[in-house]
């Protein structure tokens, strides 16, 4: 990944599936735990539970982007914010 944080700064900016599948591609960010970890921080790294552990790491990533999309993340930059612990 050539610039994180430009790439996280990015990717917060997205809000459709082929937006963030052509951000990730920008930046380089190919490597599946590359990206899920990159998702992860531009979500401010919210603790995700799993019922079942995802059966491999392209679960995973599919998970990540679909949480991602949902947008309810975008809540916790406003938390950040304010210094409110969530």
């Amino acid at each position: 990944m050539n610039n994180k944080e430009a790439a996280i700064a990015a990717i917060r900016t997205c809000k459709r599936r082929d937006e963030l599948d052509d951000m990730l591609s920008r930046f380089d960010i190919a490597a599946e735990q590359d990206a899920v970890n990159c998702l992860n921080e531009a979500m401010y790294s919210p603790e995700i539970f799993f019922t079942a552990k995802p059966a491999d790491i392209k679960d995973e990533l599919e998970f990540t982007k679909q949480i991602f999309l949902t947008g309810t993340w975008r809540l916790n930059e406003y938390y950040e914010r304010m210094r409110i612990a969530v």
